[in-house]
């Protein structure tokens, strides 16, 4: 028997063998789950050292439950299925990987603005059924001379704004806590506030982290600012978008259209009424995917659990 007991509560990512390998050097006992809830999740990290999660619920309760856990290592930059509060009561280090996946989830969402604007899914799917020319036209706007709205300057608002550099937008306006109203960032890129942002971007790509401050940061009332014509796209968290007001907004026209790479509940249960629009593309939060990106969160994850075992802290702390 190993000297640390390591939980994975809910492999998602194929085999562990990169995470065994470096927990291995610890002399760390890897028991590894598919998916867990309840009391066999509560069973199954009782008396963990570390826990290694992807979308697992760690509430209160089962972070209560936890014995001798020194370290909670998130598969991902987000932790909103982690009780952070809980985990700090009980003496608990909760890590993230925030540098995993930049240029992917950005890639994303330039792959969803553009799909949207040349109604490529629609057209695709038509030529497939043996139809050609056979898809009603929407209105499908030049990206060219547009103006492009980023919320969220973090690593990945910055690598969208990179992206989105020789697509010839007139202005790309950023909105950001870190950043004041009236900065200029680079070449045509402007600081601004959240309601000029709003009422003068043609696009609007959501790159900010779920927390009490962020859910439903947009909602009915930023759709009255936006322009008809506009577009929402969102690869950060569902629930940074009120739903029900953004389905509304599609309905009446408020806004043009939207693509999203997340929902508020995944999977949706029965039907995702969001899906049925017309006016929206929906994929199935794979933002963050690629081959390249699942092997550096594997590696950073066990790196975070060896870190704080072995020298009490890790690079990335909530």
């Amino acid at each position: 028997m190993g000297k640390y007991k390591i939980v994975i509560t809910d492999n998602l990512n194929g085999n562990c063998d990169i995470e065994k390998k470096i927990l291995s050097s610890i002399d760390a006992d890897v028991k590894i789950y598919k998916e867990l809830h309840g009391s066999q999740l509560i069973e199954a990290v009782e008396d963990a050292d570390a826990v290694l999660v992807d979308m697992a619920e760690l509430d209160a309760e089962v972070i209560g439950a936890m014995n001798k856990c020194k370290v909670i290592s998130r598969y991902g930059a987000g932790y909103d299925n982690v009780d952070t509060v809980a985990a700090a009561k009980a003496g608990i280090k909760v890590t993230i990987v925030p540098d995993y996946c930049i240029h992917e989830v950005a890639e994303h969402a330039f792959a969803l603005l553009l799909s949207f604007e040349r109604n490529i899914a629609q057209r695709a799917k038509a030529v497939g059924e043996g139809r050609w020319r056979d898809v009603p036209s929407p209105m499908i706007k030049r990206v060219h001379g547009s103006v492009l709205g980023i919320i969220g300057y973090g690593r990945t608002g910055h690598a969208l704004k990179g992206m989105a550099e020789g697509f010839g937008f007139s202005r790309v306006l950023v909105h950001s806590r870190g950043l004041n109203p009236g900065d200029k960032i680079d070449e045509s890129v402007y600081a601004v506030s959240l309601e000029t942002l709003l009422k003068e971007s043609d696009y609007v790509s959501l790159h900010l982290p779920l927390n009490k401050e962020t859910k439903y940061f947009i909602n009915k009332d930023s759709f009255q600012l936006m322009k008809n014509d506009s577009v929402l796209i969102n690869t950060a968290r569902g629930a940074v978008i009120n739903e029900s007001d953004l389905e509304a907004a599609l309905i009446t026209g408020q806004i043009r259209g939207a693509a999203i790479d997340v929902l508020e509940h995944e999977p949706p249960k029965g039907n995702c009424n969001l899906a049925k629009l017309d006016n929206i593309i929906v994929t199935d939060h794979r933002a963050y995917y690629s081959e390249d990106s699942i092997e550096l969160l594997k590696e950073k994850c066990a790196f975070n659990a060896l870190s704080v075992l072995k020298y009490g802290s890790a690079e990335f702390e909530v």
